[in-house]
């Protein structure tokens, strides 16, 4: 099988891959369906060349939280 490209945001839930948003927010509204469960969350962009970015949802403070690398 050849691999593909992915361009966007990936939703990981409980570290599998579940589906591709266009955009942050649209990755966000499906995740919404998770939240009720409190599995790790977590949205990876993909869109090359821009450096990869990551967010986690916290559940304690209920937000999503960008994964800063220094």
């Amino acid at each position: 099988m050849e691999s593909q490209l992915v361009f966007g945001y990936v939703l990981y839930v409980n570290g599998q891959a579940m589906s591709v948003g266009r955009t942050l927010e649209e990755s966000q509204e499906v995740a919404e369906q998770y939240l009720n469960s409190t599995v790790p969350l977590r949205i990876v962009s993909t869109n090359a060349p821009a450096p990869m970015r990551t967010w986690n949802y916290d559940y304690a403070i209920q937000i999503w939280v960008e994964l800063v690398r220094g």
